[in-house]
């Protein structure tokens, strides 16, 4: 009987606890993504888009909206220059989520808005912004709350940037801030300098001016109790059998002071961890933020190294970092939830380290990674779209990334006149292995060094390197792009009042810069610019002599006067960050209406922003094949598919020369300019505005494979051949062919063999000197007639081949027009001369 009694109670006791619970659901915490039914128009209400998504971008809305043509087509940068001086409201209906409004903190929360504006909830301004690079918070649960009955509006009005750009050099009291404008030639904006913006958007030597407004990253209501995980770091120090782990989590607890108090718990799925829970009771700063660091250690067998690309895999792990609030304890289950905040990081095990070590004539700049010295091979990456908001094209960025991984590329230059990039990239930079050589935003330039500019820049800098620090791609972090070379070289007469300039300059990077990244990031190096001497610029004050020596640091080579074709003009250095040379897109790709002759040179002239103009393409061409007359109906196709013709053997010779100078100069790096481009037009990049390649991009893997066969005429009009290897593992023997051809016959007509030369791992072999031209008297053999194809074997395979060009291909006379031509858009075979003439339509 007691036994039924205590039944009958305990199922009472169930009934009513379902009973009282049946309408309470769970609260949790979370974010609601504030993406849609935007309204956008312009100061005096002309213009009104109506139903607008996040991203987004007042040049990108008015095209969608049928309002303008794309700003990429015909002349449109110069039709639509009235966007950017207007001033142009967005504007959203927010629903209030009574739900949402219990929580502790309902923070608004804008991940980056397109540069200068003010942030209205109703008629109540929340705050200000003027840095496009910075998150801005704003805690909305009061503002919200009392205007439910009111029909909440959120309105952020945004300021014309060539406007704001202006007054605040007209303002600054202090140095001009130089240079003001860009040259004429770029039919560019003035004064971006002066503003946190992406520097490019007020239009580049590769690229048109775009100053877009607008909300270029998402918009988010957040909302909680306890506090929000916002950013987790990552260092990995060796410890003989151990990997010491520095995990340090950002925490934010709404935006005032509070006291936390709770636990973060860290783990990573199927690796056992010591040290995996810490107790937390500290205050937060007046933001609301909170930094707390632990250290965690993995035993190293139970983890994989990650790899660069053509080393080995990319091993990742996610490391799963959860909060808890003290107070879960005391609240009913269905509370709990808000109380607990988690994230999840990919890591990947691997150190990295700048080698500086001091040599006879200067010192050596290289990477050394997992313990293994590295030439970093590669190109420089610019914005994926000079529309900010298109760079969130997750399509497009893997596109380009993968082409990079494709063409046998390790590193890839994040140039400081972009963005730092999406959170995309930089896990796709993981998965492939390819590093990142990250530039802060500045380039080409002097900045303002008064206290509201660095605030802003001390803000933009720890935001961004929190959020990007720990992903393994990331190698090394510079302040500038060339800044330290602009302001000792004098290109915009800093001369006159250069210690004044060289106080600000320092100022900036040094004192505000460098030591914010450090203090982030602990374990990787820190370039004051790029380039520069690296240690040797830090000893003489971070403003070097000469910034550009070859036995010093990075360096950045461009010659437009002497024969890019021949090798003997490239002097080298410790490392090549940037050096290129310029082609025209295919024929098919300018957005002209038709392609007649004076049409198309009227675009091409337009889009050409390099000061020099066409002149330096047209004179490679000239210099070195057959020129086509002006004359010709067909002078663009012809001029066009040359120009990439010349492009790429100029950056193949170049780059094969900074590859066989690892042994004799030491140089251990070539990232040549540009990968990409934000436009149809004349510029370095080795793929067009929206993915077709040129050739260079085809050539570019063959010159970087992992086996090479590297041969050039050299100073001395004798044949270097050397065998590059980048793998690892045992001794290799390798053979060499060299074998002359005619340029009117498939087959070989004589031939040289180097047997059985052993190749370790990891290095250069020059395999020796021969007098090519002497042996082709003794043959009774033209130069001009013939050229060499070279073989690289491994156990009778061919693993690589090359060619070396004897004469100018314009003084051969046996070269025909093959027909039929290759179509549009086929891949350019490893040598170029095998297809000879045919043209890109």
């Amino acid at each position: 009987m007691l036994d039924t009694l205590k039944f009958f109670i305990f199922v009472l006791l169930l009934l009513i606890t379902i009973l009282l619970n049946q309408n309470v659901t769970s609260k949790k915490s979370g974010e609601r993504d504030i993406s849609q039914f935007w309204r956008i128009e312009n100061e005096n209400g002309t213009l009104k888009i109506e139903n607008q998504t996040i991203p987004s971008g007042i040049y990108s809305a008015l095209e969608q909206a049928l309002i303008i043509e794309s700003v990429l087509d015909f002349k449109n940068d110069l039709t639509t220059k009235w966007i950017a001086r207007d001033n142009w409201t967005y504007s959203v209906p927010l629903t209030c989520n009574i739900k949402e409004l219990n929580f502790t903190n309902v923070v608004l929360t804008l991940h980056g808005v397109d540069t200068f504006s003010k942030v209205y909830l109703n008629e109540e301004l929340l705050g200000e912004t003027s840095n496009m690079f910075v998150r801005y918070r704003y805690n909305v649960k009061n503002a919200l709350r009392n205007e439910c009955k009111n029909s909440p509006e959120l309105r952020i009005q945004i300021r014309s940037p060539v406007s704001e750009a202006s007054l605040l050099a007209s303002q600054y009291d202090q140095l001009k801030i130089v240079p003001e404008c860009p040259p004429p030639r770029y039919n560019g904006e003035c004064h971006v300098n002066m503003i946190r913006k992406m520097q490019a958007s007020f239009a580049w030597d590769w690229g048109l001016a775009v100053p877009s407004m607008g909300l270029w990253k998402p918009v988010r209501l957040e909302y909680y109790d306890s506090a929000k995980i916002r950013d987790i770091t990552f260092a990995l120090f060796d410890e003989e059998t151990h990997w010491r782990m520095l995990v340090g989590v950002y925490l934010e607890s709404g935006t005032t002071k509070r006291k936390l108090q709770g636990t973060l718990m860290f783990k990573i799925l199927g690796v056992q961890l010591e040290n995996e829970i810490v107790n937390v009771s500290k205050n937060s700063d007046e933001s609301g933020e909170l930094f707390v660091e632990h250290t965690l250690k993995v035993n190293k067998t139970s983890v994989e190294l990650w790899w660069p690309n053509g080393y080995g895999r990319q091993k990742l792990y996610n490391l799963y970092v959860k909060w808890e609030d003290n107070a879960i304890n005391n609240v009913q289950l269905h509370y709990r939830e808000t109380l607990i905040d988690e994230k999840v990081i990919r890591i990947g095990f691997r150190t990295i380290q700048l080698s500086q070590e001091r040599t006879s004539d200067g010192l050596m700049f290289y990477f050394i990674v997992n313990s293994v010295p590295m030439f970093m091979k590669g190109s420089n990456w610019i914005p994926s779209s000079v529309l900010p908001e298109s760079s969130y094209d997750e399509n497009y960025v893997k596109f380009l990334l993968y082409a990079a991984r494709d063409a046998n590329m390790n590193m890839l230059r994040v140039w400081g006149g972009g963005v730092y990039e999406s959170d995309y990239f930089y896990q796709l930079a993981d998965e492939l292995g390819i590093l990142i050589w990250h530039d802060m935003m500045f380039a080409c330039s002097m900045y303002p060094a008064n206290e509201a500019f660095l605030n802003s820049v001390k803000v933009e800098v720890i935001q961004n390197v929190r959020r990007i620090q720990y992903h393994p791609s990331i190698a090394i972090w510079a302040t500038n792009n060339e800044n330290e070379v602009a302001l000792r070289q004098n290109w915009y007469g800093t001369n006159v009042n250069e210690d004044v300039y060289i106080e600000e300059y320092k100022k900036l990077y040094v004192s505000v810069i460098q030591p914010r990244i450090a203090k982030v990031d602990k374990w990787r190096a820190i370039l004051i610019s790029s380039p520069s001497n690296g240690d040797q610029s830090t000893k003489e004050g971070y403003i070097s002599k000469n910034p550009q020596d070859p036995l010093y640091g990075d360096v950045h080579y461009y010659n437009y006067i002497h024969d890019g074709w021949n090798p003997v003009i490239y002097r080298g250095g410790r490392f090549i960050s940037e050096y290129g040379f310029q082609s025209f897109p295919a024929l098919t790709s300018w957005p002209v209406r038709d392609l007649r002759n004076e049409e198309l040179t009227d675009l091409i002239e337009h889009r050409q922003h390099s000061p020099l103009g066409n002149v330096p393409i047209l004179h490679m061409i000239d210099e070195n094949l057959p020129m086509p007359s002006n004359e010709s109906t067909d002078y663009w196709r012809d001029i066009i598919y040359l120009s990439q013709i010349s492009q790429a053997m100029i950056v193949k010779t170049e780059t094969e020369v900074y590859r066989s100078k690892r042994i004799e100069h030491g140089t251990m790096g070539a990232l040549y300019w540009q990968l990409n481009d934000v436009w149809i037009a004349p510029s370095w990049s080795s793929i067009e505005y929206g993915g077709k390649y040129k050739i260079l991009q085809y050539w570019i893997k063959d010159v970087f494979a992992q086996s090479h066969v590297i041969a050039y005429i050299n100073a001395m009009n004798k044949l270097d051949v050397y065998l590059v290897r980048d793998t690892l593992g045992s001794d290799e023997v390798w053979t060499v062919e060299v074998n002359i051809h005619q340029w009117d016959k498939f087959m070989r007509v004589d031939n040289l063999t180097f047997h059985s030369i052993k190749v370790p791992e990891n290095t250069v072999v020059r395999i020796g000197t021969y007098d090519i031209y002497d042996h082709l008297r003794q043959k009774n053999m033209d130069p001009k007639e013939h050229l060499l194809l070279i073989n690289l074997l491994r156990d009778g395979t061919k693993i690589a081949e090359n060619f070396v060009l004897l004469k100018k291909i314009k003084t051969a006379t046996q070269i025909a027009d093959p027909s039929p031509r290759p179509p549009l858009g086929s891949r350019a075979p490893h040598w170029w001369p095998h297809y000879s003439w045919p043209r890109l339509s």
